[in-house]
Parts: C-alpha cells; sequence; structure tokens
C-alpha cells in the first residue's frame, strides 16, 4: 500500500479507503453499460444475420447448408491464420512437412496434424502424426 507523507499511521483513512470503493465500483458500472451497449449492437448483427439466412431461403437456399458453408470457411480462414503467422523457417519446415504428407495432408486428419505441427514449430514428421 502506497503511503502518503502526511499520514501518521500505516492504516488508511476511511475517506480514502470509501472514496476508493467508489471509483471502483463506478468503473464496474461502466463495464456494465458499455457491455449491455456491445450486447446490443450484436443483438442487432445476429437479427440481421437471421434476415440474411431466411432472405436465402426464400430464394431456395437451405438454411442449414448455408450456415455449415459459412462456419467452414470461418474455420479456414482461423487455419490460415495460423500458417501466416510462422516465421520463414517454420514455414520452410512446414511446406516440408505438408510435402510429405502428399494427399494426406489435404484430409481433416492431416490438416489437423498440420495446424497442430505449425502451433508449436517443433513437432516432427512423426510427432505430426504421420
Amino acid at each position: 500500500m502506497a503511503k502518503h507523507a502526511t499520514e501518521a499511521t500505516n492504516s488508511p483513512s476511511g475517506e480514502n479507503v470509501q472514496a476508493a470503493v467508489e471509483h471502483i465500483e463506478q468503473r464496474y458500472a461502466e463495464l456494465a453499460s458499455e457491455r449491455g451497449v456491445y450486447m446490443q449492437k450484436c443483438k442487432r448483427i445476429r437479427e440481421t444475420m437471421s434476415q440474411n439466412y431466411d432472405e436465402a431461403s426464400d430464394k431456395g437456399i437451405s438454411k442449414k447448408l448455408l450456415k455449415k458453408i459459412i462456419k467452414e470457411r470461418d474455420l479456414e480462414r482461423k487455419i490460415d491464420a495460423l500458417t501466416e503467422d510462422l516465421e520463414p523457417d517454420e514455414r520452410s519446415e512446414l511446406d516440408m512437412l505438408i510435402e510429405k504428407l502428399g494427399e494426406f495432408g489435404n484430409t481433416p486428419l492431416g490438416k489437423a496434424a498440420l495446424a497442430a505441427a505449425a502451433a508449436d514449430g517443433t513437432a516432427t514428421l512423426a510427432q505430426a502424426g504421420a
């Protein structure tokens, strides 16, 4: 605890404690308010997305399959982001692993093994599951 030069004791004054608690509680109230604003924005976006799915459905596109495609594309972007974060030497090692995996590297299991190898940057081909 910081000690002010004018304080003669080791304990804080009641006023200081009350002020500190009040200030922190105000920040929590601000966080709650901001969280509410954020959640309202998210709710509006989700409602718009739902309308987009409904419009697609009205045009004969399966909602279930469209959601599947959207999810797959999101996951592919996440996988690509794993590779983007690699250092050049890690990237070349990843390319070598992909080459050695051959067709296996294009399967979901192969992609998972490559993602695991890329994530730690130290996995060998044997550790990647080949």
